[in-house]
């Protein structure tokens, strides 16, 4: 059942808030000193014998629409300095108006207070998105040492059994900073507090992924020519979810066009080259 959308809704439901805190604070102040001049026209327009703006000091109707404009301007700010009264219907009017221009003008601070805190934020997410990307790349360059200490250690007949029954914890970490990247990828920046991540650190990352690839074929290599027997199901398997995760990161990286095509050309073939190694060797193990 599809639930119906009513005016209330647009002011008071989620939607409604969601729709007020995307105003910047001069839309909310432009709305804030258009409805004072609305209610001050209205004043102006429809005074009647019975229903009028008095001024006290002379006890004589208002007709000018600049003072109706100051009635209305002191009655929003709740000032009141009493040498304009409402009379009649006007009071009711006034009354609206003194509870919408409460509403109004607390939501006019709290933009305001807003446009600091927002300062701040920003600059608290953009430390905070630039040390996920640098965590990014070092997980990726710690990946590469100590798959090239492992290849170092089985050339010289050093390593050990476990070690090389561990060797899956390395392609699971990896694993987890391509999940990374690919979460990056989908996010797009909608706003100051949704940052994309930018060309030069995607080139830097997919240059790193790359590189990664290309020490995990030499230690395939290295321990087919050792004869070591590390092909444990475990660590086939993470090899192959590295490789799934590989083709979905750079498809996202063509869908997205973060880099140029030339760029985004050169090192999609260089993964490629050494992918169809690592694929020969593992999917068919």
């Amino acid at each position: 059942m599809t639930k119906r959308f009513s005016p209330w809704d647009m002011f008071f439901g989620k939607r409604g808030f969601t729709w007020l805190d995307r105003l910047s604070f001069p839309h909310v102040l432009f709305i804030w000193i258009g409805i004072i001049l609305i209610f001050g026209i209205v004043y102006f327009l429809l005074s009647t014998p019975h229903s009028l703006l008095l001024s006290n000091p002379t006890n004589l109707p208002v007709r000018g629409v600049m003072d109706s404009i100051y009635f209305s301007f002191i009655t929003a700010t709740f000032t009141g300095f009493g040498d304009i009264v409402p009379v009649g219907s006007y009071k009711i009017i006034a009354i609206f108006e003194v509870t919408l221009g409460v509403l109004l003008l607390a939501f006019v601070t709290s933009k305001l207070v807003s446009l600091k805190q927002d300062i701040i934020l920003n600059e608290i997410y953009e430390i905070s998105f630039n040390e996920r990307i640098n965590r990014l790349r070092s997980s990726l360059l710690l990946f590469r040492q100590n798959i090239n200490r492992t290849i170092n250690r089985i050339e010289e007949h050093s390593i050990r059994k476990r070690e090389i029954d561990e060797i899956y914890i390395y392609f699971s970490s990896l694993a987890n900073v391509l999940k990374e990247v690919s979460t990056l990828l989908d996010k797009r920046q909608r706003s100051h507090f949704t940052k994309g991540i930018d060309p030069v650190d995607t080139e830097l990352i997919f240059n790193s992924v790359v590189s990664s690839f290309k020490r995990t074929n030499e230690l395939i290599n290295v321990l087919g020519e050792s004869g070591l027997e590390w092909k444990r199901e475990v660590t086939l398997n993470f090899i192959r979810k590295c490789l799934s995760l590989n083709r979905e990161i750079f498809e996202k990286l063509k869908l997205r066009r973060i880099l140029s095509e030339q760029v985004i050309e050169e090192v999609g073939i260089r993964n490629e080259e050494i992918i169809k190694l690592i694929r020969s060797t593992v999917l068919f193990s």
